[in-house]
């Protein structure tokens, strides 16, 4: 099997001597993306592969057998996904297409008003895959509006990274002080279906972290980063501050917040790292999806705030403990540690591990996720709208 990859990178570019600025773009611009496309590359079996749209229609072709695209938060009003229906139209190959998402403020609302260009992509995937992948089941009824009821929700392929059918989590130990890693989503609280209870929560996540002195992961906060890579003049980084501080409210001092993302502020472009960093810690808590998950992949208890459809969507149907923003009064790490149902996530583990080994395997793609269970390729794991 001769693979293209398209979406989400494979893996960071290794070229040391590029600056931060092109190593972030080549994430697409958040570093959660690495979880998606490498995992997804780790899992499949193939003799040959390439990454991107460099090749012309032509080539691809001849040199390989099958598009996978590594899909993320695509349906969504402000991705216009023309450019990759044109260069996938312009082929002759069949699609697998994994993790496809749809994003708004709350599960439920309708999500049609996206750019031509998008439905454009999602009608050629339809009718060059088999089974197309998606999220969860607010992805499925939103491809369902659009007529596309070749569906089946699979989650997303960074779940199954551990090529492990039993996950097994460590409990967080409440009784004394928890190593807690945390990480947050500052800068997109205008997505979520409560924008002013997001922007309280994230701000309450940011003053904790300062307060504690809990690591505080970076996966896409420019600013941020900036402020944590530069070698700027102490003026420069207190601006920075005092902007995000003003955005966000908060009674912190700048020169506290240039103080803590120097000394506590965390950023992964490569995953092995990653790994190694959140394995250290006893629990993972905030609001980026990944960057928990990331904590659960390898046996770190983590909850996830939810403040969106995309999370919502994803921890409910993995079973992920988390909470949301709406019911948050106040930021209790070990109260909302203790409530996390980790025996749930690990018994849903198993059973979603072998639909989507049994998913890649309908699709015609080799894989590494072992075995198959008898029995758990049940219908239940298929959604197709009446």
């Amino acid at each position: 099997m001769r693979i293209l990859f398209l979406g989400a990178r494979i893996a960071p570019h290794p070229d040391p001597k590029l600056t931060f600025e092109q190593r972030f773009a080549a994430t697409g611009a958040n570093t959660g993306n690495l979880l998606i496309g490498q995992s997804l590359f780790e899992e499949l079996r193939f003799d040959e592969f390439e990454y991107g749209m460099s090749r012309s229609a032509q080539e691809v072709d001849e040199r390989f057998d099958i598009i996978v695209v590594s899909a993320a938060n695509f349906i969504f009003k402000n991705f216009d996904l023309g450019y990759l229906a044109d260069y996938i139209e312009a082929t002759k190959l069949p699609c697998l297409v994994v993790g496809l998402g749809a994003q708004a403020p709350a599960m439920g609302d309708r999500v049609t008003n996206i750019p031509e260009g998008s439905k454009r992509f999602l009608r050629i995937i339809s009718d060059r895959s088999k089974i197309v992948g998606v999220r969860g089941n607010f992805t499925a009824e939103v491809m369902n509006d659009f007529g596309i009821r070749n569906v089946r929700v699979t989650g997303c392929p960074s779940l199954y990274r551990t090529l492990k059918r039993d996950l097994k989590i460590k409990r967080p130990d409440t009784s004394g002080p928890l190593k807690v890693s945390m990480n947050g989503s500052r800068n997109v609280f205008s997505h979520s279906a409560n924008p002013e209870a997001a922007r309280r929560i994230e701000a309450d996540l940011l003053k904790l972290s300062i307060a504690e002195g809990y690591c505080y992961v970076l996966q896409n906060e420019n600013p941020e980063m900036q402020i944590l890579l530069s070698s700027d003049g102490e003026e420069t980084n207190l601006e920075r501050a005092k902007a995000i501080i003003r955005s966000m409210r908060m009674d912190v001092s700048p020169s506290d917040f240039v103080t803590h993302i120097k000394e506590n502020g965390r950023l992964f472009f490569d995953l092995a790292r990653w790994d190694e960093y959140i394995s250290a810690f006893d629990y993972s808590f905030g609001s980026r999806f990944h960057g928990n998950l990331i904590a659960l992949t390898n046996g770190v208890p983590a909850t996830i705030i939810t403040h969106d459809s995309r999370t919502t969507e994803m921890t409910e149907f993995m079973r992920i403990p988390h909470i949301s923003v709406e019911d948050i009064e106040y930021v209790d790490v070990k109260e909302i540690a203790r409530a996390g149902d980790y025996e749930a996530f690990e018994q849903n583990y198993s059973i979603l591990y072998d639909r989507f080994a049994d998913f890649l395997s309908e699709n015609g793609l080799d894989h590494n996720l072992g075995k198959l269970q008898v029995g758990a390729a049940d219908d239940s794991s298929s959604v197709r709208a009446s």
